[in-house]
């Protein structure tokens, strides 16, 4: 069948392709496969649109153009028609971020459409499938109608893709696919009832109009403050970079990140104000931009910045300038300030291989610079790889442990040297890991505080002190145990309900609120004073006590007492063990006793290992001991087996 094409529409569409390219082209685009697929796209669908317009006009001018040149321009077409629809389905595909077996079989199902048409328009100049000549006129051929089930296909495709990744698939992207698909069908049915118009381009132009605007905007991959990438092209980079070597076998590191976090941004908030905080953060940026280069530079959040780096040698001269420069002032109008940088260098692919092992092993040597100090730099090594992988597992045991309910209580007594005998336990959470062995809490409490873990843990152990309470204590008072003390974190402290997470665990085993004493640290109390009053008021009027633990370490001291009702001081180890060896150490602690005395505040003194060191505490007067030589921490079971040998107990409970 013979036909006369309206091209009207594939003009229309054209102009409106060319001036997206045109601006895709100009405009900063961050490399990434999006990016690329989506520039053989447009390409793709512009050399689409310009055959089928040149094949029209070829047609209608027959008479004077040689049948060779029609054929070759109709054949390219047709194969750039194919391309295009499978571009499409290729773009929403690596968005999707598809791994493993489902990636492949994603990609099988999506190239077996375009292979089968691509191998039909190559035989159609021989066997007339999609079209033929004759006599130099242009005749549909007898499978012309398998381009508009191919491109039907592919609206399948989508949409089933769109639906298996549902979760991953943003929003937008739902839409576009949705809205093209409709457009699309619709552009079809009307080309299929009316063969003679044109509108093939017409549903590509509108998926690549959404697609640009919507999920192609280089702006949202440039942090309005600096000009350079923001967070989410620097993550586009490292995956592209990840998915580029993959299944490579690499010998030296492809690349380096050097990560640089301005310390106590806060405080240049404060000083500077935002406007001259920008300024300063611009003049960072376009020092890291020229020495990083283009697509290499990165204003991760206010107070950090990456540079990735593509040699070994060449990362270590950009650490050496950049440590270079920040030893020098920064300007802002008349001032001239120094800034203190923490920085960590990372290695590819020996120190991560994915995303989420390139940001935990980042912020853990940013960690570590800044406890090194002002300026630090921390490069990876094996060590360090060593100890974060070791954190990491702590991690996940912690994890492991709330979940199943594996942490123990064990319980350590403290001696009251007025009544000579064992009064009080101080609850210890331990954790023992099939993998790991033995966990010190010095290790994961504070893992468990820095990701909020703390808080099951601290209900765990609440839960088991009132059991142990409720099944040993109660029903035999000739143990002579009258509290136990719980450690309270600084994460339970912050909780507006404190009070309706301990009273119910209480009333569950029916104890006496007198029986327990919470124990907070000096972080504790500062972090959120005013709730920390009234938490402390809250549940003193109800009977629990709260206890002033670790006094005499940071900063801890008597404003601390005057300004929150602590019933009990516990004086830290560590300087009661500088008392016994240092003279300075003993002139402190002495006016530390005579003045918590003179505030009747009863005393405990932990770290005491030896009868001597009870003998000078109790000349002191200090009221209770809590050390070795009076027990250790022990399992409930030993513990209470302890304290009825040391108290001569009865054992006539259940």
């Amino acid at each position: 069948m013979r036909v006369q094409y309206n091209y009207d529409f594939e003009i229309a569409s054209l102009i409106v392709m060319v001036i997206v390219f045109l601006h895709f082209a100009f405009v900063r685009q961050f490399p990434s496969d999006k990016t690329r697929v989506f520039g053989m796209l447009i390409l793709s669908c512009m050399f689409e649109c310009i055959f089928n317009i040149a094949s029209c006009i070829g047609l209608a001018n027959a008479a004077h153009i040689p049948q060779i040149v029609n054929e070759v321009v109709t054949f390219a077409f047709f194969v750039f028609e194919g391309l295009s629809s499978y571009l499409i389905f290729c773009y929403f595909a690596v968005q999707g971020e598809m791994r493993g077996n489902s990636k492949r079989l994603v990609w099988i199902l999506g190239t077996l459409p375009f292979a089968l048409f691509e191998i039909f328009a190559i035989l159609t100049p021989f066997i007339g499938f999609f079209y033929y000549f004759w006599d130099g006129v242009y005749y549909q051929g007898f499978g012309a109608n398998f381009g508009y089930w191919y491109v039907i296909c592919y609206f399948v495709l989508n949409l089933a893709y769109i639906a298996f990744r549902r979760k991953v698939i943003g929003k937008r992207m739902k839409l576009i696919v949705l809205i093209y698909t409709a457009v699309a069908v619709a552009m079809i049915a009307m080309q299929y009832r009316v063969r003679g118009i044109l509108m093939t381009s017409v549903g590509n132009t509108i998926v690549l109009l959404m697609i640009y605007l919507a999920m192609q905007n280089p702006n949202e991959m440039i942090d309005a403050v600096t000009d350079i990438g923001n967070e989410s092209a620097l993550m586009q980079q490292i995956k592209s970079r990840l998915r580029q070597t993959k299944g490579l076998k690499l010998h030296t590191a492809e690349f380096a990140v050097i990560t640089v976090r301005i310390r106590k941004m806060h405080h240049l908030n404060a000083l500077l104000g935002i406007e001259n905080r920008n300024a300063i953060l611009q003049d960072i940026g376009s020092f890291l931009y020229k020495l990083g280069g283009k697509f290499h530079v990165f204003h991760n959040s206010g107070d950090m910045f990456t540079v990735i780096v593509d040699s070994v040698d060449r990362s270590r001269e950009i650490r050496d300038q950049i440590y270079d420069r920040f030893q020098k002032d920064w300007g802002v109008q008349q001032n001239r300030i120094v800034l203190d940088i923490a920085m960590a260098v990372q290695y590819y692919p020996g120190d991560f291989k994915t995303v989420p092992d390139y940001i935990g092993l980042r912020n853990f040597l940013l960690e570590e610079a800044e406890r090194a100090g002002a300026d630090a730099v921390v490069e990876s090594s094996s060590e360090l790889a060593d100890k974060f992988q070791r954190r990491n597992k702590v991690e996940l045991a912690v994890a492991k442990a709330i979940r199943e309910q594996k942490f123990q209580v064990y319980y350590q007594p403290i001696y009251s040297l007025k009544e000579k005998r064992i009064v009080s336990l101080e609850a210890l959470v331990r954790l023992c890991d099939e993998e790991l062995g033995f966990i010190s809490p010095d290790e994961f409490i504070p893992l468990a505080e820095r990701d909020g873990s703390i808080i099951s843990i601290g209900a765990i152990v609440l839960e088991e002190c009132c059991r142990f309470l409720a099944h040993h204590v109660l029903s035999n008072a000739s143990l002579g145990i009258r509290t136990i003390q719980v450690n309270l974190s600084v994460a339970q402290c912050m909780r507006q309900d404190l009070a309706e997470t301990i009273l119910p665990v209480l009333e569950k085993y029916h104890i006496p609120p007198s029986m327990i004493a919470l124990e907070v640290t000096e972080g504790a109390a500062i972090t959120t004073p005013e709730q920390m009053q009234r938490h402390m008021k809250e549940l003193g009027e109800m009977g629990i006590t709260f206890a002033m633990d670790d006094y005499g370490s940071g900063n801890a001291n008597c404003s601390y007492l005057i300004r929150f009702p602590f019933r009990e001081v516990k004086i830290d180890k560590e300087i009661v063990w500088a008392y016994f060896d240092n003279p300075a150490a003993q002139v402190v602690l002495e006016n530390e006793i005579r003045t918590i005395r003179k505030l009747q505040i009863p005393l405990v003194v932990e770290g005491i290992e030896k009868i001597e060191q009870s003998q000078i505490m109790e000349q002191l007067g200090v009221d209770y001991i809590q050390g070795y030589y009076y027990g250790k921490p022990m399992p409930e079971q030993a513990c209470l087996r302890h304290v009825r040998q040391f108290n001569a107990a009865a054992e006539n409970y259940a």
